[in-house]
């Protein structure tokens, strides 16, 4: 484990009972499961981009288009105007 930041939280008095009774139950103290249940939560909302498999990333080299700016005056092509 690496190092432990101290912090406080508040929680209604039922999740407090039932986190006592399930880290009585796994044998861990309440902040380990508190900490397992952030983790658990962190890592849905991080994922990894499977580049290879992205269909966009697959037409990267392979579209040809008549202008040589493109990339410099995209939104000019986009939505008009001055470029």
């Amino acid at each position: 484990m690496g190092n432990l930041h101290r912090t406080q939280i508040y929680i209604e008095e039922d999740q407090m009972r039932q986190l006592k009774l399930e880290a009585g139950r796994e044998h861990l103290a309440i902040s380990e499961l508190i900490r397992r249940a952030i983790r658990r939560l962190l890592e849905t909302k991080t994922r990894s981009v499977d580049w290879n498999s992205d269909p966009l990333t697959k037409t990267i080299g392979r579209i040809k288009l008549a202008v040589t700016n493109a990339s410099v005056d995209h939104d000019h092509y986009l939505y008009g105007g001055k470029g």
